[in-house]
């Protein structure tokens, strides 16, 4: 099984400080923290625009929520590589046990940053190059084959794009202004 070679290969590239930074990057409160600081240099330089992103990335958030972790996890089992291949694969950070299909790490961050990019282009490549490092280090840590975290990857940049998408319908509409961005 190649995936199976792929996930045995990543956990042979580095012992130690490769495994001490794959479990960092893993890491949810990481992942939180990293989000946060993202919205905080948004609020710095662009105050003008935090609502409309903050309200994109929470609608992209619920597409994410609803679909793959209701729906396509609820639908749909795989097995982690760590819990297929206990031999050969040894988890790495918190050992997940739901369905490794697809890697919600990557769906959401990926949801995220999808948004992020919309309104700031220029943030094109420090996103794509987290998205990267967090496939590899779910990967690398065992919790997930390819196939997952590139599913997470497009599915995560759909919820993006649709909630991109939808809000800007909404404006069109004037259905926003309305409810969120009335003064008083």
């Amino acid at each position: 099984m190649i995936e199976l070679d792929i996930v045995y290969s990543a956990q042979q590239l580095g012992k130690g400080v490769v495994d001490y930074f794959t479990i960092f990057i893993s890491n949810i409160p990481f992942m939180l923290i990293f989000l946060l600081f993202l919205l905080i240099l948004i609020f710095v330089y662009e105050k003008k625009k935090l609502k409309i992103v903050l309200l994109t990335v929470l609608l992209a958030l619920v597409f994410h929520f609803v679909i793959t972790e209701c729906l396509i996890k609820n639908a749909y089992y795989r097995e982690r590589p760590y819990l297929a291949f206990p031999e050969l694969i040894h988890p790495l950070g918190q050992p997940f046990k739901d369905s490794s299909f697809p890697s919600s790490h990557l769906a959401s961050t990926a949801a995220v940053l999808t948004v992020l990019i919309y309104f700031h282009r220029k943030y094109w490549l420090p996103a794509a190059l987290a998205v990267l490092l967090m496939a590899f280090s779910r990967v690398h840590n065992g919790m997930h084959y390819p196939s997952d975290v590139l599913t997470g990857i497009i599915l995560g940049s759909l919820y993006g794009l649709a909630a991109v998408y939808s809000i800007n319908w909404l404006a069109k509409k004037k259905r926003l202004k309305k409810y969120f961005f009335s003064k008083g």
